[in-house]
Protein backbone atom coordinates (compact mmCIF):
# COMPACT_ATOMS: atom_id res chain seq x y z
CA UNK A 1 0.00 0.00 0.00
CA UNK A 2 2.77 2.85 0.99
CA UNK A 3 4.66 1.13 -2.25
CA UNK A 4 1.84 2.00 -4.33
CA UNK A 5 0.98 5.31 -2.60
CA UNK A 6 4.75 6.33 -3.13
CA UNK A 7 4.72 5.61 -6.78
CA UNK A 8 1.08 7.41 -7.42
CA UNK A 9 3.18 10.16 -5.19
CA UNK A 10 6.42 10.13 -7.41
CA UNK A 11 4.32 10.11 -11.02
CA UNK A 12 2.15 13.17 -9.42
CA UNK A 13 5.04 15.00 -8.33
CA UNK A 14 6.79 14.28 -11.73
CA UNK A 15 3.98 15.42 -13.52
CA UNK A 16 3.32 18.48 -11.31
CA UNK A 17 6.95 19.57 -12.40
CA UNK A 18 6.72 18.64 -15.32
CA UNK A 19 3.42 20.72 -16.15
CA UNK A 20 5.47 23.55 -14.11
CA UNK A 21 8.27 23.67 -16.15
CA UNK A 22 6.15 23.75 -19.17
CA UNK A 23 4.31 27.07 -18.52
CA UNK A 24 7.73 28.32 -17.40
CA UNK A 25 9.16 27.87 -20.62
CA UNK A 26 6.02 29.01 -22.66
CA UNK A 27 5.77 31.98 -20.06
CA UNK A 28 9.95 32.63 -20.75
CA UNK A 29 9.47 32.26 -24.56
CA UNK A 30 6.52 34.82 -24.38
CA UNK A 31 7.98 37.19 -22.54
CA UNK A 32 11.32 37.19 -24.83
CA UNK A 33 8.83 37.23 -27.88
CA UNK A 34 7.41 40.68 -26.16
CA UNK A 35 10.51 42.08 -25.12
CA UNK A 36 12.26 41.40 -29.11
CA UNK A 37 8.61 43.15 -30.19
CA UNK A 38 9.80 46.02 -27.72
CA UNK A 39 12.64 46.58 -28.69
CA UNK A 40 11.75 46.65 -32.67
CA UNK A 41 9.03 48.72 -32.15
CA UNK A 42 11.70 51.24 -29.76
CA UNK A 43 14.41 50.94 -32.82
CA UNK A 44 11.36 51.70 -35.52
CA UNK A 45 10.58 54.54 -33.60
CA UNK A 46 13.83 55.75 -33.60
CA UNK A 47 14.54 55.24 -37.54
CA UNK A 48 11.29 57.25 -38.04
CA UNK A 49 12.67 60.05 -35.41
CA UNK A 50 15.48 60.07 -37.71
CA UNK A 51 13.98 60.06 -41.52
CA UNK A 52 12.27 63.16 -39.99
CA UNK A 53 15.52 64.80 -39.20
CA UNK A 54 17.02 64.26 -42.50
CA UNK A 55 13.62 64.81 -44.35
CA UNK A 56 13.35 68.27 -42.81
CA UNK A 57 16.82 69.04 -43.39
CA UNK A 58 16.33 68.05 -46.72
CA UNK A 59 13.25 70.93 -47.23
CA UNK A 60 14.96 73.54 -44.92
CA UNK A 61 18.19 73.69 -47.22
CA UNK A 62 15.60 73.95 -50.26
CA UNK A 63 14.16 76.58 -48.65
CA UNK A 64 17.65 78.17 -48.45
CA UNK A 65 18.70 78.22 -51.69
CA UNK A 66 15.59 79.85 -52.75
CA UNK A 67 15.79 82.26 -50.51
CA UNK A 68 19.37 83.27 -52.41
CA UNK A 69 17.53 84.71 -54.97
CA UNK A 70 14.54 86.18 -53.62
CA UNK A 71 13.66 89.49 -54.59
CA UNK A 72 10.39 90.30 -52.41
CA UNK A 73 9.28 90.76 -48.92
CA UNK A 74 6.54 88.71 -49.02
CA UNK A 75 8.24 85.93 -50.41
CA UNK A 76 10.86 86.37 -48.05
CA UNK A 77 8.45 86.44 -45.12
CA UNK A 78 7.20 82.79 -46.64
CA UNK A 79 10.62 80.68 -47.06
CA UNK A 80 11.71 82.24 -43.56
CA UNK A 81 9.04 80.90 -42.12
CA UNK A 82 9.05 77.45 -43.88
CA UNK A 83 12.93 77.33 -43.19
CA UNK A 84 11.51 77.97 -39.13
CA UNK A 85 9.42 75.23 -39.67
CA UNK A 86 11.23 72.63 -41.07
CA UNK A 87 14.71 73.55 -38.19
CA UNK A 88 11.40 73.15 -35.70
CA UNK A 89 10.06 69.68 -36.76
CA UNK A 90 14.07 68.56 -37.10
CA UNK A 91 14.71 69.61 -33.77
CA UNK A 92 11.50 68.20 -32.02
CA UNK A 93 12.80 64.56 -34.09
CA UNK A 94 15.81 65.03 -33.19
CA UNK A 95 14.88 65.38 -29.67
CA UNK A 96 13.82 61.63 -29.77
CA UNK A 97 16.36 60.13 -30.41
CA UNK A 98 18.44 58.68 -27.17
CA UNK A 99 21.22 61.14 -26.54
CA UNK A 100 20.76 62.40 -30.34
CA UNK A 101 21.26 65.97 -28.92
CA UNK A 102 24.15 65.42 -27.16
CA UNK A 103 25.81 63.57 -29.80
CA UNK A 104 24.55 65.75 -32.25
CA UNK A 105 25.02 69.15 -30.39
CA UNK A 106 26.64 70.98 -33.13
CA UNK A 107 23.55 69.94 -35.49
CA UNK A 108 21.11 70.61 -32.41
CA UNK A 109 22.62 74.27 -32.61
CA UNK A 110 22.90 74.34 -36.01
CA UNK A 111 19.17 73.55 -36.46
CA UNK A 112 18.09 76.20 -33.80
CA UNK A 113 20.24 78.73 -34.70
CA UNK A 114 18.98 78.68 -38.43
CA UNK A 115 15.51 78.34 -37.36
CA UNK A 116 16.07 81.69 -34.86
CA UNK A 117 17.86 83.66 -37.48
CA UNK A 118 14.78 83.00 -40.15
CA UNK A 119 12.11 83.85 -37.81
CA UNK A 120 14.31 87.13 -36.94
CA UNK A 121 14.81 87.99 -40.30
CA UNK A 122 10.67 87.55 -41.19
CA UNK A 123 9.83 89.71 -38.38
CA UNK A 124 12.18 92.40 -39.58
CA UNK A 125 11.19 91.66 -43.23
CA UNK A 126 7.13 91.76 -42.22
CA UNK A 127 7.73 95.09 -40.67
CA UNK A 128 9.86 97.00 -42.68
CA UNK A 129 8.75 95.72 -45.90
CA UNK A 130 12.54 95.15 -46.75
CA UNK A 131 13.98 92.77 -49.20
CA UNK A 132 16.88 91.31 -48.33
CA UNK A 133 20.28 92.82 -48.16
CA UNK A 134 23.51 91.83 -49.45
CA UNK A 135 24.67 90.37 -46.38
CA UNK A 136 21.87 88.74 -45.79
CA UNK A 137 21.74 86.60 -49.22
CA UNK A 138 25.63 85.80 -48.21
CA UNK A 139 24.47 84.68 -44.97
CA UNK A 140 21.65 82.18 -46.45
CA UNK A 141 24.18 81.32 -49.57
CA UNK A 142 26.72 80.11 -46.73
CA UNK A 143 24.01 78.56 -44.79
CA UNK A 144 22.07 76.48 -48.01
CA UNK A 145 25.86 75.24 -48.19
CA UNK A 146 26.18 73.96 -44.86
CA UNK A 147 22.75 72.75 -44.71
CA UNK A 148 23.68 70.72 -47.96
CA UNK A 149 26.63 69.26 -46.43
CA UNK A 150 25.04 68.13 -43.76
CA UNK A 151 22.11 67.08 -45.48
CA UNK A 152 24.16 64.68 -47.04
CA UNK A 153 26.37 62.94 -44.30
CA UNK A 154 23.26 62.67 -42.51
CA UNK A 155 21.25 60.80 -45.84
CA UNK A 156 24.56 58.79 -45.61
CA UNK A 157 23.93 57.74 -42.10
CA UNK A 158 20.54 57.19 -42.97
CA UNK A 159 20.98 54.00 -45.42
CA UNK A 160 23.84 52.40 -42.87
CA UNK A 161 20.86 52.45 -40.28
CA UNK A 162 18.69 50.77 -42.81
CA UNK A 163 21.15 48.03 -43.82
CA UNK A 164 22.16 47.49 -40.02
CA UNK A 165 26.02 48.74 -40.64
CA UNK A 166 24.81 51.49 -38.10
CA UNK A 167 22.42 51.60 -35.21
CA UNK A 168 21.26 54.03 -32.84
CA UNK A 169 22.39 52.75 -29.74
CA UNK A 170 21.32 52.51 -25.69
CA UNK A 171 22.17 54.83 -22.98
CA UNK A 172 25.12 52.75 -22.09
CA UNK A 173 26.55 52.37 -25.48
CA UNK A 174 25.94 56.14 -26.29
CA UNK A 175 27.88 57.10 -23.09
CA UNK A 176 31.27 54.85 -24.22
CA UNK A 177 31.01 56.12 -27.57
CA UNK A 178 30.72 59.95 -25.93
CA UNK A 179 34.03 59.27 -23.62
CA UNK A 180 35.68 59.15 -27.45
CA UNK A 181 38.97 56.63 -26.20
CA UNK A 182 41.85 56.56 -28.13
CA UNK A 183 43.81 53.76 -29.20
CA UNK A 184 47.56 53.21 -29.29
CA UNK A 185 48.35 54.82 -31.76
CA UNK A 186 46.90 58.37 -30.38
CA UNK A 187 43.82 58.65 -32.65
CA UNK A 188 40.30 58.48 -31.82
CA UNK A 189 37.84 56.09 -33.63
CA UNK A 190 34.89 58.19 -34.66
CA UNK A 191 32.22 56.52 -35.89
CA UNK A 192 28.33 57.39 -36.61
CA UNK A 193 27.18 60.29 -34.91
CA UNK A 194 31.00 61.30 -34.10
CA UNK A 195 31.70 61.55 -37.71
CA UNK A 196 28.82 63.94 -38.57
CA UNK A 197 29.86 66.09 -35.93
CA UNK A 198 33.93 66.36 -36.50
CA UNK A 199 32.77 66.98 -40.22
CA UNK A 200 30.54 69.52 -39.80
CA UNK A 201 30.73 72.42 -42.05
CA UNK A 202 32.01 75.83 -41.35
CA UNK A 203 29.19 78.73 -40.34
CA UNK A 204 28.70 82.62 -41.32
CA UNK A 205 29.31 85.29 -38.17
CA UNK A 206 25.10 85.50 -38.01
CA UNK A 207 24.36 88.77 -36.66
CA UNK A 208 20.38 89.91 -35.86
CA UNK A 209 18.51 90.29 -33.13
CA UNK A 210 18.25 86.74 -31.43
CA UNK A 211 19.58 84.82 -29.03
CA UNK A 212 22.25 83.14 -30.94
CA UNK A 213 23.56 86.07 -32.40
CA UNK A 214 27.76 86.49 -32.63
CA UNK A 215 26.94 89.69 -31.12
CA UNK A 216 26.20 88.17 -27.95
CA UNK A 217 29.18 85.70 -27.53
CA UNK A 218 31.48 86.88 -24.61
CA UNK A 219 29.37 90.25 -23.68
CA UNK A 220 30.67 92.07 -20.88
CA UNK A 221 28.05 93.15 -18.32
CA UNK A 222 27.87 97.05 -19.06
CA UNK A 223 27.94 98.29 -14.65
CA UNK A 224 31.34 96.13 -14.55
CA UNK A 225 33.31 97.07 -17.33
CA UNK A 226 36.46 98.58 -16.11
CA UNK A 227 35.85 97.53 -12.66
CA UNK A 228 38.82 96.43 -10.51
CA UNK A 229 39.12 92.95 -9.31
CA UNK A 230 38.04 92.55 -4.95
CA UNK A 231 39.73 89.75 -3.14
CA UNK A 232 37.95 86.92 -1.30
CA UNK A 233 38.14 88.79 1.70
CA UNK A 234 36.81 92.23 0.34
CA UNK A 235 33.96 89.80 -1.61
CA UNK A 236 32.98 88.21 2.05
CA UNK A 237 32.67 91.65 3.42
CA UNK A 238 30.57 92.96 1.02
CA UNK A 239 28.15 89.85 1.19
CA UNK A 240 27.77 90.36 5.07
CA UNK A 241 27.03 94.02 4.63
CA UNK A 242 24.69 94.20 1.73
CA UNK A 243 22.25 91.28 3.00
CA UNK A 244 22.81 91.73 6.88
CA UNK A 245 23.85 88.02 7.04
CA UNK A 246 26.79 87.42 9.33
CA UNK A 247 27.50 83.67 9.34
CA UNK A 248 29.05 83.62 5.99
CA UNK A 249 32.53 82.01 4.10
CA UNK A 250 33.55 82.15 0.96
CA UNK A 251 32.95 78.24 -0.47
CA UNK A 252 33.47 79.04 -4.27
CA UNK A 253 33.73 80.65 -7.19
CA UNK A 254 32.21 81.19 -10.25
CA UNK A 255 33.63 81.69 -14.07
CA UNK A 256 32.18 82.73 -17.31
CA UNK A 257 31.13 85.98 -18.84
CA UNK A 258 29.94 87.11 -14.86
CA UNK A 259 33.11 85.79 -12.92
CA UNK A 260 31.67 85.52 -8.86
CA UNK A 261 32.62 84.90 -5.36
CA UNK A 262 29.91 82.21 -3.61
CA UNK A 263 29.55 82.88 -0.20
CA UNK A 264 27.66 80.58 2.27
CA UNK A 265 26.19 80.04 5.48
CA UNK A 266 27.68 76.99 7.84
CA UNK A 267 24.67 75.42 7.93
CA UNK A 268 24.02 75.82 3.88
CA UNK A 269 20.73 77.35 4.03
CA UNK A 270 21.55 80.84 2.44
CA UNK A 271 24.18 81.54 -0.60
CA UNK A 272 25.24 84.61 -2.08
CA UNK A 273 27.29 85.59 -5.39
CA UNK A 274 29.60 88.95 -5.27
CA UNK A 275 31.06 89.71 -8.99
CA UNK A 276 34.64 89.56 -8.86
CA UNK A 277 34.74 92.84 -10.29
CA UNK A 278 33.36 95.67 -8.15
CA UNK A 279 31.83 93.45 -5.53
CA UNK A 280 28.49 94.03 -6.79
CA UNK A 281 25.60 92.16 -5.57
CA UNK A 282 24.60 89.66 -7.99
CA UNK A 283 21.93 87.06 -6.27
CA UNK A 284 21.58 86.10 -2.58
CA UNK A 285 18.87 83.16 -1.66
CA UNK A 286 17.42 81.35 1.60
CA UNK A 287 16.22 77.96 1.72
CA UNK A 288 13.19 77.21 3.46
CA UNK A 289 9.85 78.83 3.75
CA UNK A 290 8.92 81.76 6.65
CA UNK A 291 6.76 80.34 9.19
CA UNK A 292 3.53 82.81 9.11
CA UNK A 293 2.26 86.00 7.77
CA UNK A 294 2.75 89.39 9.52
CA UNK A 295 2.74 92.13 6.87
CA UNK A 296 0.88 92.89 4.13
CA UNK A 297 1.82 93.12 0.56
CA UNK A 298 2.62 96.73 0.60
CA UNK A 299 4.66 96.16 3.63
CA UNK A 300 6.63 93.72 1.77
CA UNK A 301 7.23 95.92 -0.81
CA UNK A 302 8.21 98.55 1.14
CA UNK A 303 10.70 96.51 2.10
CA UNK A 304 12.32 95.47 -0.68
CA UNK A 305 12.48 99.00 -2.19
CA UNK A 306 14.22 99.79 0.99
CA UNK A 307 16.59 96.89 0.62
CA UNK A 308 16.95 98.49 -3.11
CA UNK A 309 17.96 102.15 -1.69
CA UNK A 310 20.73 100.41 0.67
CA UNK A 311 22.15 98.80 -2.07
CA UNK A 312 22.52 102.13 -4.13
CA UNK A 313 20.02 101.43 -6.70
CA UNK A 314 17.62 104.54 -7.38
CA UNK A 315 14.61 105.26 -9.81
CA UNK A 316 13.77 101.69 -9.03
CA UNK A 317 9.77 101.29 -9.73
CA UNK A 318 7.97 98.19 -8.97
CA UNK A 319 5.99 96.35 -11.75
CA UNK A 320 4.23 93.57 -10.15
CA UNK A 321 4.70 91.08 -7.54
CA UNK A 322 3.71 87.76 -6.83
CA UNK A 323 3.64 85.41 -3.42
CA UNK A 324 4.78 81.97 -2.97
CA UNK A 325 5.44 79.79 0.50
CA UNK A 326 5.12 83.16 2.61
CA UNK A 327 7.31 84.49 0.75
CA UNK A 328 6.73 88.22 -1.57
CA UNK A 329 9.23 88.23 -4.58
CA UNK A 330 8.75 91.81 -6.33
CA UNK A 331 10.29 92.81 -9.57
CA UNK A 332 11.24 96.24 -9.95
CA UNK A 333 12.77 97.99 -12.74
CA UNK A 334 15.06 101.32 -13.15
CA UNK A 335 12.22 104.06 -14.29
CA UNK A 336 13.93 107.34 -14.51
CA UNK A 337 11.48 110.30 -14.79
CA UNK A 338 9.12 107.54 -14.90
CA UNK A 339 10.22 105.90 -18.21
CA UNK A 340 10.05 102.12 -16.95
CA UNK A 341 13.31 100.44 -18.59
CA UNK A 342 12.66 96.95 -18.33
CA UNK A 343 16.02 95.51 -19.46
CA UNK A 344 17.72 96.71 -16.20
CA UNK A 345 15.41 94.21 -13.79
CA UNK A 346 15.73 93.08 -10.47
CA UNK A 347 13.80 90.65 -7.82
CA UNK A 348 13.55 91.09 -4.27
CA UNK A 349 11.86 88.14 -2.05
CA UNK A 350 10.55 89.32 1.11
CA UNK A 351 9.25 87.26 4.27
CA UNK A 352 5.94 88.07 4.61
CA UNK A 353 6.54 86.84 8.57
CA UNK A 354 9.19 89.36 9.37
CA UNK A 355 10.31 91.56 6.43
CA UNK A 356 13.49 90.06 6.22
CA UNK A 357 15.44 89.87 2.67
CA UNK A 358 14.98 86.23 1.22
CA UNK A 359 16.48 86.56 -1.91
CA UNK A 360 17.98 88.86 -4.83
CA UNK A 361 18.41 88.99 -8.25
CA UNK A 362 20.38 91.32 -10.04
CA UNK A 363 22.10 89.94 -13.41
CA UNK A 364 19.75 91.61 -15.44
CA UNK A 365 21.12 95.00 -13.47
CA UNK A 366 24.31 94.65 -13.61
CA UNK A 367 24.34 93.42 -17.36
CA UNK A 368 22.49 95.96 -19.07
CA UNK A 369 22.17 99.35 -16.72
CA UNK A 370 23.58 102.67 -17.70
CA UNK A 371 22.30 106.07 -18.40
CA UNK A 372 20.59 106.10 -21.87
CA UNK A 373 19.57 109.05 -23.62
CA UNK A 374 16.52 108.67 -24.94
CA UNK A 375 15.20 109.64 -28.78
CA UNK A 376 12.32 112.17 -29.23
CA UNK A 377 8.74 109.72 -29.69
CA UNK A 378 8.30 110.20 -33.41
CA UNK A 379 5.11 108.47 -33.00
CA UNK A 380 3.06 110.59 -30.87
CA UNK A 381 0.79 109.01 -27.36
CA UNK A 382 -2.25 109.71 -29.27
CA UNK A 383 -1.36 108.19 -32.60
CA UNK A 384 0.46 105.22 -30.92
CA UNK A 385 -2.88 104.59 -28.83
CA UNK A 386 -4.70 104.50 -32.15
CA UNK A 387 -2.79 101.29 -32.71
CA UNK A 388 -4.36 99.56 -29.74
CA UNK A 389 -6.74 96.69 -30.83
CA UNK A 390 -10.15 98.70 -29.88
CA UNK A 391 -11.69 95.33 -28.19
CA UNK A 392 -9.39 96.90 -25.33
CA UNK A 393 -9.89 99.72 -23.33
CA UNK A 394 -6.74 101.49 -22.32
CA UNK A 395 -6.39 102.53 -18.61
CA UNK A 396 -2.31 103.83 -18.21
CA UNK A 397 0.20 104.73 -20.77
CA UNK A 398 3.18 105.92 -20.40
CA UNK A 399 6.60 105.57 -22.07
CA UNK A 400 8.97 102.00 -21.39
CA UNK A 401 12.49 100.64 -22.96
CA UNK A 402 11.85 97.12 -23.43
CA UNK A 403 14.15 94.23 -24.23
CA UNK A 404 14.34 92.16 -27.43
CA UNK A 405 14.73 88.56 -28.07
CA UNK A 406 18.67 89.65 -28.88
CA UNK A 407 19.25 91.81 -25.78
CA UNK A 408 18.93 94.88 -27.73
CA UNK A 409 16.37 97.60 -26.61
CA UNK A 410 13.68 99.39 -28.57
CA UNK A 411 11.76 102.54 -26.65
CA UNK A 412 8.21 101.98 -27.27
CA UNK A 413 4.80 103.14 -25.81
CA UNK A 414 3.40 100.98 -23.05
CA UNK A 415 -0.36 100.97 -22.52
CA UNK A 416 -2.70 98.77 -20.07
CA UNK A 417 -5.59 97.75 -21.98
CA UNK A 418 -8.59 95.69 -20.31
CA UNK A 419 -10.98 93.07 -22.02
CA UNK A 420 -14.66 92.89 -21.65
CA UNK A 421 -13.71 90.04 -19.62
CA UNK A 422 -11.82 92.33 -16.94
CA UNK A 423 -8.69 90.90 -17.90
CA UNK A 424 -5.78 92.74 -18.71
CA UNK A 425 -3.02 93.29 -21.80
CA UNK A 426 0.37 94.90 -21.88
CA UNK A 427 0.72 96.27 -25.26
CA UNK A 428 4.26 97.83 -26.78
CA UNK A 429 3.96 100.43 -29.96
CA UNK A 430 7.53 101.37 -31.46
CA UNK A 431 7.66 105.05 -30.42
CA UNK A 432 10.01 105.48 -33.64
CA UNK A 433 7.85 103.44 -36.08
CA UNK A 434 4.15 102.96 -34.74
CA UNK A 435 4.83 98.85 -35.34
CA UNK A 436 3.32 96.90 -32.33
CA UNK A 437 6.78 95.45 -31.00
CA UNK A 438 5.34 93.41 -27.99
CA UNK A 439 2.33 91.93 -26.28
CA UNK A 440 1.85 90.50 -22.90
CA UNK A 441 -1.32 89.11 -21.02
CA UNK A 442 -1.57 89.25 -17.48
CA UNK A 443 -2.15 86.76 -15.09
CA UNK A 444 -4.00 88.54 -11.81
CA UNK A 445 -5.19 86.20 -8.90
CA UNK A 446 -4.66 86.23 -4.89
CA UNK A 447 -1.03 85.56 -5.14
CA UNK A 448 -0.24 88.45 -7.55
CA UNK A 449 0.56 89.05 -11.10
CA UNK A 450 2.83 87.28 -13.54
CA UNK A 451 2.89 87.93 -17.40
CA UNK A 452 2.99 85.35 -20.47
Amino acid sequence: MFSAFSRRGRVRIVSFLSAAFAVLCGTAINEHIQTIRLQQAVTNSYLHAFSEVTASLDQMEAALQKGVYVTSSPMLCSLCDEVYAEASTAQMALGQLPFGSVELEQTASFLATVGDYAQSLSRTSALEGACPGDQDRENWKELSTAARQLSDQLDELELQLFDGSFSIDNVEVVEERLSQRQDVSGETDLDGFQMVEADFPELPSLIYDGPFSQHLIGRTPVMLEGQQEVSEQDALADACRMTGWEDLNVTGEVEGTLPAYTCSSADGTRTVQISREGGMLLSCFTQGCPDGIRLTADEAVEKAQEFLTALGLSDMEESYYSIHNNILTANFCYAPNGVRCYPDLVKVSVSLADGGIWGYEGQGYLTNHRERELAQPVISQEDAEACVSPLLEVLDRRLAVIPTRGENEVECWEFLGEAEDGSHVLCYINAQTGAEEKMLLLIEDEHGTLTI
